[in-house]
C-alpha cells in the first residue's frame, strides 16, 4: 500500500466517449499517485451499496467519491488530500462544503453554520456558491458534507455507508451523521481546493423518501450541532 496514493470512486451513466475529458481532468489536476474507478452505473445500484463495495476494494486507505459533473479548477487537489488527513490524524471524513449543524429540514445548505464554496455552472451561467469566506485554517469541522466531494480515511471511520439508503440521495449525510454520532473520528470542510459543479441540485422523489428515512433513524438525536453535540 503506496500511503502517498488515493483511491478515486466515480458512479456514472457517461459513455466511454462521454467520460474522456472528465477523467483528463482529474488525472492532470491530482498531482499524486491515483487509482480511478469510474463505475457505469445505470441506476441498478444506491450510492451507498457501491460506495461500500469500493471501500472493500480499495487498497489505499484515502478514498475519494467524487461526482461525474464536477471538473477540478486548481491543481493539487490529490496532494492536499494526503496532506490534510496527514495534518489532521483526528479526521476521517473531508468535504468542500457542508454544515457544522443540522435540523430535521434535512437540508444542510439551509442551515446556518454553513461553511465551503463552489462555483456552479447551469445554462450558460456561472457563479460562486460561498457558503462562506475562504477558512483561515486548513478544516472547519462539520457534522455533514455534501456527496460531490466526499474523502475518508477508511482506516479512521466507524461506519460505512448506509444500504437502506436506496438511490442517489442522504447516502452523504446518513454516513455522515452515523461517524459523527459515533464520535471515533472528526468531518471536516476545507476551501483549500477549488471545484465546480456543472450541474445544480434537485430535490427529486428520492430526496423525501431517504429523508424520511433519515428522521426514523435519527430523530432522536436532532438537531445536531458541532459545538454543543455530546458524542
Amino acid at each position: 500500500m503506496n500511503k502517498e496514493a488515493i483511491t478515486c470512486v466515480v458512479s456514472s451513466r457517461y459513455t466511454d466517449k462521454e467520460k474522456e475529458s472528465f477523467l483528463e481532468n482529474i488525472k492532470n489536476t491530482c498531482l499524486c499517485s491515483i487509482n480511478i474507478f469510474f463505475i457505469t452505473n445505470d441506476g441498478s445500484k444506491s450510492l451507498s451499496e457501491l460506495y461500500n463495495e469500493m471501500v472493500e476494494k480499495s487498497e489505499n486507505d484515502i478514498i475519494v467519491f467524487i461526482h461525474d459533473d464536477i471538473e477540478f479548477l486548481k491543481g493539487g487537489w490529490g496532494k492536499d488530500i494526503i496532506e490534510l488527513f496527514n495534518k489532521h490524524q483526528d479526521y476521517g471524513i473531508i468535504g468542500i462544503a457542508g454544515s457544522a449543524d443540522f435540523e430535521d429540514h434535512c437540508a444542510w445548505w439551509r442551515c446556518s453554520k454553513k461553511y465551503g464554496q463552489v462555483l456552479h455552472r447551469h445554462d450558460g451561467r456561472s457563479w460562486l456558491s460561498a457558503f462562506s469566506p475562504l477558512l483561515k485554517e486548513d478544516l472547519q469541522e462539520v457534522c455533514v458534507i455534501d456527496g460531490l466531494f466526499m474523502a475518508i480515511h477508511k482506516k479512521r471511520i466507524s461506519k460505512n455507508f448506509d444500504k437502506e439508503f436506496k438511490g442517489f440521495n442522504h447516502y452523504d449525510t446518513s454516513f455522515c451523521i452515523s461517524n459523527f454520532i459515533d464520535g471515533k473520528c472528526k468531518i471536516g470542510v476545507t476551501t483549500k481546493l477549488r471545484v465546480a459543479h456543472n450541474s445544480i441540485g434537485e430535490t427529486k422523489p428520492n430526496w423525501f423518501e431517504n429523508k424520511e428515512l433519515l428522521l426514523k433513524k435519527y430523530g432522536e438525536y436532532f438537531p445536531f450541532d458541532v459545538e454543543k453535540n455530546e458524542r
